[in-house]
């Protein structure tokens, strides 16, 4: 299966541990992004911390929180999201704001609004448009299916982790397989006293 995702950054802080945690802590909102084609980071000099994803257009999105981003990605209550120049960050257009004061804070946390923002600008070389689709198993074997239409592949990518959180943090289910980013688009199976279900990502014109 072939996908886009985008590369890791090269740098020098792969093996920094304070990288290493962040870039993990904020996978649900780095790896949308890789998937909609753009190489993504977390900046640690200073000691603000932010997402920052390059649009190969001159530009970049970067993405924190009210101040700065938290080590602890739960303590988020919302994201700023600013579109700026590489060159001349002074550059620059806030997207999106659901921090508690902002005008989009009625999305709080969630990640599909901040994606399907990022996913309506204006980029060259655009992602796959991808679908969000899951089947439910019961251990009688009854099967129940569920789709979501077909959406910019941030957005979509966004939504596997926000259904695959649900499961994981509502309703009592354990993850237990995920396809490796490097096979395909994102899949992942979970368990619940013998309720199977999975998650997948596919492109819309498979």
């Amino acid at each position: 299966m072939t996908t886009n995702i985008a590369a890791l950054p090269d740098h020098n802080r792969l093996n920094d541990l304070l990288w290493q945690r962040l870039f993990h802590n904020y996978s649900h909102v780095i790896t949308p992004l890789r998937y909609a084609g753009w190489v993504t980071d977390v900046e640690t000099s200073g000691g603000e911390f932010f997402v920052r994803a390059a649009l190969r257009d001159g530009t970049e999105v970067t993405i924190a929180s009210e101040d700065n981003l938290p080590v602890d990605s739960a303590e988020v209550n919302g994201w700023i999201a600013v579109r700026q120049d590489v060159e001349n960050p002074s550059k620059h257009t806030v997207l999106y704001d659901s921090t508690p004061t902002g005008p989009q804070r009625h999305h709080g946390s969630s990640l599909i609004p901040l994606m399907a923002r990022i996913d309506a600008l204006d980029v060259p070389s655009r992602a796959p448009r991808l679908i969000v689709s899951a089947t439910h198993t019961a251990p009688y074997g009854s099967n129940h299916n569920q789709a979501a239409g077909i959406e910019d592949a941030a957005t979509a990518v966004a939504r596997f982790a926000e259904w695959s959180w649900r499961l994981t943090g509502h309703e009592g289910y354990r993850r237990v397989w995920q396809r490796p980013e490097h096979e395909g688009y994102p899949m992942a199976l979970f368990e619940s006293a013998g309720h199977v279900t999975t998650i997948r990502v596919t492109r819309s014109d498979d």
